[in-house]
């Protein structure tokens, strides 16, 4: 890991300086450009006539200029390095004139005008710029008023307005980021100002270059005109980096890290700025997206990136923003039927993906767009994305003992204080393996991702879009899983490596492995419908936004379980060179198996340490049982309303830039067919139908018919030798056919038939029965209002202003008590049904939160801007903190006696994040690209991301569960007949001190114009974000006197990579492109444990590869592409998913245990193909 972040600091300081030091030339992407070199100059102040003298000597330049524009003049000083343009400005500085760019080489000299802003006589002035080549809108571009200081930027939809302009201004000036500016004639008519069309860019004969320089130009333009601290990425860009999710494409961003689907290794979520996804306000076309059922998290895995405009992230945020995006706002926006040329335009890509080794599957892509402009100032483009997956991935997780051996006088881990830090003796330190559980997964999937966009000018000074998106994903996937695992004991016995002192030790005490079959059939939808619109009126501009989101997730599965029977004669399994014994101090000297039931292969992979006799009873499909078959559902749909709108004044005074207002409501109702906190991937849905095996009444697979077994070699993941059996996928419909044969006695036979109880919970009353299904609703209502100025003070901006948002949220639950009597019997649910304890409570909470924001921006050139921040963002709690059932569960056997209330807290506070930003970018003019250096620092309060439940005191405890039981605990004393050892807890989430996290960013992009020859073609990128967090995290444990409470410990935010860097490089030439990248995330904390035993997501890097030819093939455009991915893993290399280590304890200890692991097929080729028409 030293080295890979060594090897990334110098890469991205040589990048730095070879920025800075070398001259470079311009080469623009996509269009037709003519480039400008940089030279250096020293010419002093002088007579004006003299200075233009030297200054077309030095730079070989033709100037057009009358004697009389000068006489009497002096110029300013210019030393420095500036291409000829900047040179002749900064010549000119102070004397009254300005300069025009005739052709490549050659600038006119005429006076600046007289006319002022405030001139009384103006008239508005707007327009589209576009590239002259393309037609394609031009973002981010500069748009001025010749002779007067009125400037503005083009917005998204390369739109500029102007609410007053003097009559006699007779040019506007484009400026775009790495080309030279142009100026335009200003008509003289009222109504042409108001229309303007502005094509940039040359049109001649110079050499064309597209793709990725073009849409680095288009993003970096939109940075540097930004009020804030922003990363854009524009569609081209999305689409040269190796990735087909917006998620991974998304990790090659400086800041953002992102977590992998447990189940596929792909890309299913981000993180901004140490801040997990559940932070994260992602948009859709202005509309906040949203999850389903409990989730805040929004799964990017079914949004491909091809029908994208445009992803910006907002790092720093302005009132205007959405508050609760304390890692970043994500906003992605689709494309626009105005962003095309006039007519239709129609294109069209397939693509096909396989593993190196074909075993593991592969996919196909198909994609197509329509766009038509049917009027000037109208537009509709429909794109549509289809991708399908059919792949097999393979997983091995270790099933462990951590500690083997457990401290001096300790009969269980939970038992041992936190004083004490695992390895609990140096002389054991390592983990007692007990087993693998391997899973052979099937996945076929299918997304769907389609958009329609209705782009009208109304008028020069109306814009109205609307968008409707859905986007679809099925997924069918069958996963076998055969748990190869040892029975344990715990046994008090001499231990050799402590020199006999005698000590709780775990054993291996018997073979007994267990086979499961998992189906999951899940759906998920979104669907957006956002209309927005602009309006200019005079100096007002009023925008406004209307949208209803639909998200919804579905599944239909089924399990099966079947236990193999127990093998006790260890020594007859395991191969006795790897078995470990010792003996028992017992008088028979029992030697007992410490060790050696697992052995690792070559490439890592753990398999169990079997004889002959060991592997065929593993494999004996006769061994085993079914004891479980079960159906489950979910239906979790969310319905989200949006209503918002701003009005903004432009003021003549020309410190002041506008004044803002704006307002939001929006509201979401989240529903579930059950309130369970679970889902197809986290945590157990609850069956709707289930089989359960009768204690003692064994049913073998053999009873639902043959061929139910399969007996796999695992050499697809580097076990050749080494085979397991596998539930099949014919094994459900023949066992649910199966079953119903088993739920009966037949009195004419001497045996007994029934051997499975059978339970359909969708006709069990929840209240009368506990396993019945609880149909919940929560709804979340959300009114903001803001306010927001900006004021130009010189080379300062000041943007500031204040937001106050005030959400309502309210939900149902089922409250219900559990009692486990001293005598060791539960007391029936009827109990407490007839008391009137089991019902259905509602929660409700209010929550305000007022959040400032204050940006100063230093423009001291026109390429360079440095920029401060601060800004209070949010984060909103997790369902289930806010809208879970309160339990009162009362275990009252003296081996537990402990009394628990575990409930929601609907009124927890929104977790404040004080945010402070600093960044500085340079951006170079003559090339697309920057060198950017940035640091940022959030003070986290009322956290809650990291904090476990907390512990009440006992008073609290147990006048809470009295005054709740009232009178049923005066008639029915033994339910809570509480004694002097009884432990009581309040299990209910809270707001925490908080913490801190704090980072650095580091970016540079180059084209290296200064080597000679085709070596001039190549682009460098680097990115590299280092985060530090510092978390006061809760933890249960027990204290040196035995008493169960909880630890503060100092821990970095769950899924907070500290290191992420890119490390790319790119040729064009002609129509070719290349590109290569490496990227790196380092480890991220997962679970932490009192004793020093965390779980962390271990790093992850990858080393992808695209090339690219794009040509022209009569009125067609096609391009022809080749991509590697994942190209550092083998088919048959371990992918480590989790491990247990010592790398966040803090406690000076070494150690890493890997826990799972994952084989996803390692390197993947694509190839494609697309046409423009």
């Amino acid at each position: 890991m030293t080295n890979k972040k060594t090897v990334v600091a110098a890469f991205v300081a040589s990048c730095s300086w070879l920025a800075i030091s070398m001259p470079a030339s311009a080469q623009e992407a996509e269009r037709k450009i003519v480039s400008e070199s940089a030279g250096k100059y020293d010419i002093p102040a002088q007579s004006l006539d003299s200075a233009l003298a030297e200054f077309a000597r030095v730079s070989d330049a033709d100037l057009l200029y009358s004697s009389d524009l000068v006489a009497g003049k002096r110029s300013s000083r210019v030393s420095g390095d500036y291409t000829p343009t900047e040179a002749l400005r900064r010549l000119l500085n102070g004397t009254g004139l300005s300069l025009t760019k005739v052709s490549a080489n050659v600038f006119s000299l005429q006076a600046e005008g007289t006319v002022s802003a405030g001139d009384g006589t103006g008239t508005p002035v707007a327009g589209v710029v576009r590239d002259a080549l393309t037609g394609s809108i031009l973002p981010g571009a500069e748009v001025s008023v010749v002779g007067t200081d009125l400037t503005t930027t083009t917005d998204e939809r390369g739109f500029f307005y102007f609410p007053e302009v003097p009559a006699g201004a007779t040019q506007i000036q484009v400026s775009y980021l790495g080309d030279a500016p142009a100026r335009y004639p200003l008509s003289g008519d009222a109504y042409e100002r108001e229309r303007m069309s502005v094509m940039f860019g040359d049109t001649g004969d110079e050499i064309i270059v597209r793709g990725f320089q073009s849409s680095l130009q288009k993003a970096l333009n939109q940075q540097l005109r930004s009020d804030n601290n922003a990363t854009v990425v524009s569609s081209d860009l999305l689409g040269s980096f190796p990735a087909e999710t917006v998620s991974e494409a998304l990790r090659r961003v400086p800041g953002v890290a992102f977590g992998r689907n447990d189940d596929t290794g792909e890309g299913s979520r981000i993180t901004v700025r140490g801040f997990s996804s559940e932070a994260i306000n992602i948009q859709l076309n202005g509309l906040e997206l949203q999850g389903t059922g409990f989730e805040r998290t929004i799964d990017l895995s079914g949004f491909l990136a091809d029908n994208i405009s445009q992803i910006t992230i907002q790092k720093s945020l302005l009132p205007s923003h959405e508050s609760s995006g304390s890692g970043g706002l994500v906003e992605i926006e689709t494309k626009s039927g105005l962003d095309y040329e006039d007519g239709l335009t129609a294109q069209i890509g397939i693509e096909g993906e396989t593993n190196f080794d074909r075993d593991f599957g592969g996919e196909y892509q198909i994609n197509g767009l329509v766009s038509a402009r049917l009027a000037e100032d109208f537009g509709v483009v429909a794109t549509v994305q289809y991708r399908k997956t059919d792949r097999l991935n393979y997983g091995a997780d270790i099933v462990s003992s951590l500690p083997p051996v457990l401290p001096a006088g300790f009969t269980g881990l939970s038992l041992v204080p936190a004083s004490q830090q695992f390895p609990f003796d140096p002389e054991i330190s390592q983990a007692l393996d007990t087993g693998v559980s391997y899973l052979k997964r099937d996945r076929e999937e299918e997304n769907l991702t389609a958009s329609l966009n209705f782009a009208w000018d109304v008028s020069p000074t109306t814009n109205l879009r609307l968008d409707l998106q859905r986007i679809q994903r099925d997924a069918y996937s069958e996963t076998a899983r055969t748990t190869a695992t040892y029975l344990t004991s715990a046994v008090d016995m001499p231990i050799p490596e402590l020199g006999g002192e005698v000590r709780r030790r775990t054993v291996l005490a018997s073979l007994r492995p267990n086979l499961a079959f998992n189906v999951t059939d899940l759906s998920t939808e979104t669907n957006n419908v956002s209309f927005r619109g602009t309006t200019n009126l005079d100096r007002w501009n009023f925008k406004y936004k209307a949208g209803y989101s639909r998200a919804t997730s579905r599944s239909n599965n089924a399990n099966l379980s079947a236990a193999g029977a127990a093998a006790t004669n260890l020594t007859d399994l395991i191969d006795p060179a790897t078995i470990v014994l010792n003996p028992d101090d017992d008088a028979a000297m029992t030697q007992r198996v410490v060790n050696g039931g697992i052995i690792y292969q070559p490439n890592g992979l753990p398999v169990l340490s079997l004889t002959d006799a060991g592997l065929a009873y593993l494999n004996d499909p006769a061994n085993y049982a079914l004891t479980s078959a079960s159906k489950t559902l979910s239906a979790s749909p969310t319905d989200a309303f949006t209503l918002e709108g701003s009005v903004r004044y432009q003021p003549a005074a020309e410190f002041i830039d506008y004044f803002e207002v704006g307002a939001k409501w929006d509201r979401s109702e989240r529903k579930a067919n059950d309130d369970v906190f679970a889902t197809t991937s986290t945590g157990s849905l609850l069956s709707v139908e289930s089989y359960i095996r009768i204690f003692g009444r064994d049913t073998g697979l053999d009873a639902f018919g043959a061929g139910l077994v399969d007996n796999s070699a695992l050499g697809d993941i580097g076990a050749d030798i080494f085979r397991a059996p596998f539930l099949t996928g014919a094994s459900v419909d023949a066992i649910f056919a199966g079953l119903p044969n088993f739920l009966a006695d037949d009195p004419s036979t001497t045996f007994n038939e029934q051997r499975f109880t059978y339970t359909d919970r969708r006709s069990l009353d929840p209240i009368l029965d506990s396993g019945g299904l609880v149909p919940v609703k929560t709804i979340e209502d959300k009114t903001a209002g803001y306010f927001q100025g900006k004021f130009n003070l010189g080379d300062f901006e000041l943007i500031g202003g204040a937001r106050y948002e005030r959400v309502y949220r309210s939900g149902q639950t089922l409250a219900a008590p559990s009692v486990r009597l001293a005598s060791g019997a539960t007391e029936p649910r009827e109990t407490f049904v007839q008391a009137g304890l089991v019902q259905f409570t509602d929660l409700s909470g209010t929550q305000d939160v007022w959040t400032p924001s204050m940006i100063v921006n230093y423009r001291p050139m026109d390429n360079l801007v440095a920029r401060f921040a601060y800004f209070r963002s949010t984060v909103n709690p997790d369902f289930r903190l806010i809208r879970r059932s309160r339990d009162v569960i009362l275990d009252l056997r003296s081996t537990v006696n402990r009394a628990t209330i575990r409930e929601s807290n609907p009124d927890l506070r929104p977790t404040k994040t004080d945010n402070y930003d600093f960044d500085i970018s340079y951006y170079f003019d003559d090339t697309p690209g920057l060198i950017r250096a940035g640091f940022f620092y959030k003070k986290v309060k009322n956290n809650f991301t990291n904090v476990f439940f907390l512990d009440g005191d006992d008073d609290s405890v147990r006048e809470d569960i009295l005054a709740y039981f009232g009178d049923l605990a005066t008639a029915r004393p033994d339910l809570v007949a509480f004694d002097a050892d009884t432990e009581f807890l309040r299990n209910r989430p809270e707001n925490g001190d908080g913490g801190k996290i704090y980072g650095v960013e580091l970016e540079a992009i180059r084209q290296l114009t200064f080597l000679p020859g085709r070596l001039s073609n190549i682009t460098l990128l680097g990115n590299l974000t280092w985060t530090k967090g510092d978390f006061p995290t809760l933890v249960s444990g027990r204290d040196d006197t035995g008493t169960l409470t909880q630890f503060t410990l100092d821990r970095p935010l769950a899924d907070q990579a500290e290191w992420v860097y890119n490390v790319s490089a790119s040729y064009e030439e002609g129509g070719f492109e290349g590109r290569v990248i490496y990227t790196y995330q380092s480890s991220t904390a997962d679970v932490f444990e009192i004793h020093g035993l965390d779980q962390e997501l271990p790093s992850y890097d990858t080393l992808d590869v695209r090339l690219n030819y794009t040509f022209d093939l009569g009125p067609t455009n096609m391009s022809i592409y080749l991509q590697g991915d994942d190209l550092l893993r083998g088919s048959n290399e371990i992918d480590l998913r989790r491990a247990i280590t010592s790398e966040f304890n803090g406690n000076g200890s070494s150690f890493y245990f890997p826990d799972i692991y994952q084989f996803n097929g390692g390197r993947t080729i694509t190839a494609g193909v697309r046409v423009r028409f």
